[in-house]
């Protein structure tokens, strides 16, 4: 399930802010050592790979 969707299903819409977006993440993992390989978020699925660094 998409990030929408699930939030649809708890009656939230996504903000900006919204730690799990892509633009917001990717610098996240990389400030706690990761390195975000591949991201997905579509309606019916959400993936976010990450790799540890070092």
């Amino acid at each position: 399930m998409g990030r929408a969707a699930l939030a649809a299903r708890h009656g939230r819409q996504i903000t900006p802010d919204d730690l799990r977006a892509e633009p917001n993440l990717r610098p996240l993992l990389a400030r706690c050592g990761w390195r975000l390989e591949a991201y997905t978020d579509e309606d019916t699925r959400f993936l976010a790979l990450a790799v540890r660094q070092g």
